[in-house]
């Protein structure tokens, strides 16, 4: 099979990255490493544009999360300590979860609607400390049980915390 071009250039300006189907099938961890360890060189070293590379690994993550998705539910179930081409395979359960609606326990039903309405509180008082976009005097506020005392005090506003990402949506 013909080695792939991962630089998004023409061939006679970039180096290739020796990628067949045998070679992916067969590469383990170490040499998956080393594939993307070529191509970053390969950014480093100027032959190959950042974004133009940021967005093939992109697409290249949606094409094969797609097939990985798609394949869940027919891949038979292996028999224990089953390996192939440097992996293990195996069934796990995952993503459990409980449901404790239905216990009949009336102290979890109790702490549960506790929790629930606190946090109904918690958010409502989070969306009003969001106005503030400086300190601010203040001088009703509620206690923790809704009766309101007459106390003066700075609200200060809630500390927006965050980063910047590149984000690219295939379309």
């Amino acid at each position: 099979m013909e080695n792939l071009n991962l630089f998004l250039l023409p061939k006679e300006e970039t180096a290739l990255l020796p990628i067949e189907n045998k070679r992916l099938l067969t590469a383990d961890k170490s040499d998956l490493s080393q594939m993307a360890s070529l191509i970053l060189e390969g950014v480093d070293d100027g032959n190959a544009d950042p974004l133009d590379t940021l967005i093939m690994a992109k697409k290249g993550m949606y094409v094969f999360e797609s097939i990985a998705e798609a394949l869940k539910n027919k891949v038979p179930t292996p028999e224990k300590g089953y390996s192939k081409y440097n992996c293990e395979v195996s069934e796990r359960t995952t993503g459990v979860s409980y449901s404790f609606d239905t216990c009949n326990d009336p102290i979890w039903l109790e702490l549960n609607s506790q929790f629930v309405q606190a946090k109904e509180r918690l958010k409502a008082r989070e969306k009003w400390l969001k106005t503030f976009t400086k300190p601010t005097e203040v001088e009703d506020q509620a206690d923790e049980d809704g009766e309101v005392i007459m106390e003066a005090r700075t609200i200060n506003p809630p500390v927006k915390m965050g980063g910047t990402s590149t984000i690219i949506s295939i379309k």
